[in-house]
């Protein structure tokens, strides 16, 4: 009997062990199940990813602005230390100036034409004395022409000798929706073929910089990311990365693109007329809250109020003044939630509108008439003459050379042993502007030959085949380098001011 009960209750805890452990295997199973579900979501969306970086690299390119003189730092100092100098107080704290630190600038951009142009942002390549391009492959493309939209932050570069190029595909941007995934690609502090990942927050993103509504996302976006491309998963342009909002200067998390829509037409434009055709009225506004109307005057709750008013512009001949508050426009009353953008939302040049404006409490009916903005456009900065002190001009190579002494090599910190043609110019627009040679370097080598002063520079270039590129051996105070240059072909080298 004892020996049965002890079996019984030994059935009974294994029983009972049986049941546990089952139930627990029923807990368990749906959970691995479901741990495995996610892994296989995860490890599906990285090999779209992956692909998608695989299949665009090709198409994005590293844009590279340079502007201003070449020089080196001690180059730059000694002539900064040669100007006359500003007073200061002495308790007055100023920055280093601005003529220390390069204007150059590095950026994306997005091959969107096989023959050689390249979609990317305008504040990376306005007013640029010189842009080039750095290909996937490594290659290197100049630009000989580069055309800015400022007000849409949009530019294409046409590049020199340029065909065949791995075009990008271009989405239909009005088909994003807010949650999509998006991937982007570009080249943030230079760093190439940088991916990142996120979702769209939101398709119309107004900001005050920005003339037209932005695709705000969370994917990585940096200084040099400017211009690169905003993917959707199918590996098509869907955005032009624009930049991000940030109260730190570091990434948090607010990126913001142009729709490739938007983009895809300014680039139209900009290729076959030059410029984007806009209306243009010219004048600035303000949103009233209800505070402040009601100080201008009591029968308004809102409007715009006019803070500026171009001289010789349309809304100048019109008549309008600074310190009026437009109250409709065509007719629509102007209250909290009209936007802004609705006044050139019509970029049809030579249409009238009419404007109820209220001025010293009366309503005045203004009829303006869209005209074309004002607008700069034209190729890169072309090649000129520098225009200071040198013993002898390469024009071929765009480069001012005078002689290197003692004195020279310490104050531009070369090596002690430096030896050579001292370069104190640099051509805008020339090869070895582009090629970043810049004044206070010296050319010890030309060549297999070795350069010892400027009239030996002289005779051994004079004997160069003009037609073939010229490889020159570089000291500066960063130590020694290698660069080919092209030669310009021009004849009229010379004697330049002492």
């Amino acid at each position: 009997m004892r020996n049965h009960f002890s079996k019984l209750v030994s059935l009974a805890v294994f029983g009972l062990s049986a049941s546990l452990a089952m139930s627990t295997l029923v807990a368990v199973e749906p959970k691995a199940r479901d741990r495995a579900t996610e892994i296989l979501s995860a490890n599906s969306l990285s090999s779209v990813v992956r692909q998608v970086a695989d299949d665009v690299s090709p198409s994005i390119v590293t844009v590279y602005a340079l502007r201003g003189p070449r020089m080196t730092a001690p180059m730059r100092w000694r002539k900064e230390a040669k100007l006359p100098q500003p007073f200061h107080s002495p308790n007055h704290q100023h920055a280093a100036s601005s003529n220390s630190h390069s204007a150059d600038d590095q950026g994306s951009g997005v091959i969107i034409d096989r023959r050689g142009c390249v979609l990317t942002c305008s504040h990376v390549v306005e007013n640029a004395d010189a842009v080039f391009v750095r290909t996937a492959d490594g290659r290197k493309l100049h630009a000989e022409a580069v055309i800015c939209d400022p007000q849409s932050d949009i530019a294409i570069i046409k590049l020199e000798s340029a065909e065949n190029l791995p075009e990008a595909k271009l989405a239909d941007s009005d088909d994003l929706s807010v949650g999509d995934w998006v991937v982007s690609l570009a080249s943030p502090y230079d760093l190439q073929r940088s991916v990142s990942a996120g979702i769209i927050s939101s398709t119309q993103r107004w900001v005050a910089s920005s003339p037209h509504p932005l695709i705000q996302n969370d994917a990585a976006t940096n200084p040099g990311s400017s211009g690169g491309a905003l993917l959707n998963l199918r590996g098509e342009v869907v955005g032009i990365i624009e930049g991000a909002l940030t109260t730190s200067g570091e990434f948090q998390g607010i990126g913001l693109a142009t729709p490739i829509n938007t983009a895809r037409d300014i680039a139209e434009q900009l290729q076959t007329k030059g410029y984007v055709e806009r209306g243009y009225f010219g004048f600035q506004t303000q949103p009233l809250t209800p505070e402040m109307a009601s100080l201008i005057d009591s029968s308004v709750n809102a409007g715009l109020y006019v803070k500026d008013v171009q001289r010789n512009s349309p809304a100048n001949h019109a008549g309008l003044r600074e310190g009026d508050v437009i109250t409709k426009f065509d007719g629509k009353p102007i209250n909290q939630s009209f936007d802004p953008a609705t006044l050139t939302a019509d970029t049809e040049p030579g249409k009238s509108h009419i404007m109820s404006v209220l001025r010293e409490h009366k309503v005045v009916e203004i009829e303006m008439r869209m005209q074309q903005p004002p607008r700069e456009v034209g190729p890169i900065q072309s090649e000129m003459s520098p225009n200071g002190p040198f013993e002898y001009l390469d024009s071929s190579l765009g480069l001012g050379l005078s002689s290197l002494n003692t004195s020279l090599i310490n104050e531009l910190e070369l090596p002690g042993d430096a030896h050579g043609a001292l370069i104190t110019q640099v051509v805008f627009g020339s090869d070895a502007y582009r090629e970043g040679v810049a004044a206070g370097m010296a050319i010890a080598r030309v060549n297999d030959t070795t350069i010892h002063d400027v009239d030996e520079y002289r005779e051994v270039t004079n004997k160069l085949d003009r037609e073939k590129p010229v490889l020159l051996l570089l000291q500066s105070n960063q130590g020694k380098h290698l660069v080919m240059l092209h030669t310009s072909r021009k004849e009229n080298d010379g004697k330049g001011k002492n």
